[in-house]
């Protein structure tokens, strides 16, 4: 009896047929499979291409396990965000100019999609007060939030400490750009028992700002600065406050040298790393 023939390379393993490949369904793929494919999509290939390909596809999209992480941020037409994005997605439907009644209805329409099981949030500079009060009530389970910093320049920043103590789950805080970082990590330090990470970018750390991260005390083990601006004072008291920090990153941050007394305060700390600080 003749023995099938198989495509394999050197090393023996089986490789299917180009012709197989070309003639697989995609439409067919198991619906779980697909999803974990899907998942990794961005919001505007969710809901502009994906739905199109067909009906199982468009099923997929609306799993909400597709809609854990909500990247708004990525969404914004602007040449200072990183990466820089422009997308026609948001000029056709006009979110960016000025019209807070449209953005507030797209924002509702993609978090219903998560159907409260939302753990990652991206903010954009076209969230309003209203759009955060609604992600504050229908993202329970949020665990990462990220706030960028055009964001943080609008008015609409100040008003994110009213609900940041809602998300009850979050574990990691990054912000760019914060004029009042005291007042959004005093809820935190309340009601966020789950808190364990801050990341801080270009960010002048006054005197309350480092006292507020010190009553993070029981619950911070990761601590990221970066390009931030701190006196050798703040240090010695983030350093002397934070006793459970695991790691804590300090580059290319100004207004301190790291001396011998800095070095054994953070002796306890597993990875320091303060590349790049000047006086």
């Amino acid at each position: 009896m003749g023995k099938r023939k198989r495509n394999s390379n050197r090393s023996g393993r089986y490789y299917p047929s180009k012709k197989k490949m070309g003639n697989r369904r995609w439409e067919e793929l198991n619906q779980d499979c697909l999803v974990e494919v899907l998942r990794k999509l961005d919001i505007e290939s969710l809901l502009t291409n994906i739905p199109l390909v067909c009906k199982s596809w468009y099923k997929a999209s609306l799993d909400p396990k597709c809609w854990k992480c909500l990247n708004f941020h990525e969404l914004a037409s602007s040449p200072y965000l990183r990466p820089p994005y422009d997308s026609p997605f948001f000029d056709d439907f006009n979110i960016l100019n000025g019209n807070n009644d449209l953005a507030n209805a797209f924002i509702k329409f993609v978090v219903d999609r998560s159907q409260r099981c939302a753990t990652t949030l991206v903010i954009a500079g076209f969230f309003t007060q209203q759009s955060l009060e609604y992600v504050s009530q229908e993202c329970p389970e949020l665990k990462c939030l990220n706030i960028p910093m055009e964001f943080m320049f609008g008015d609409e920043g100040q008003h994110l400490s009213k609900f940041i103590g809602s998300w009850g789950n979050l574990e990691l805080l990054s912000i760019e750009i914060c004029y009042y970082l005291d007042q959004i990590l005093t809820p935190i330090s309340t009601h966020c028992h789950k808190f364990q990470a801050l990341c801080c970018r270009e960010i002048q750390i006054r005197d309350e700002d480092a006292m507020a991260i010190v009553k993070l005390e029981q619950k911070i083990k990761y601590l990221r600065l970066s390009s931030c601006r701190l006196s050798r004072e703040n240090v010695v008291i983030i350093l002397k406050g934070c006793r459970h920090l695991e790691l804590l990153i300090m580059r290319y941050c100004s207004g301190f040298n790291v001396d011998d007394e800095i070095l054994k305060l953070a002796s306890h700390i597993k990875t320091f790393d303060y590349q790049g600080t000047y006086a």
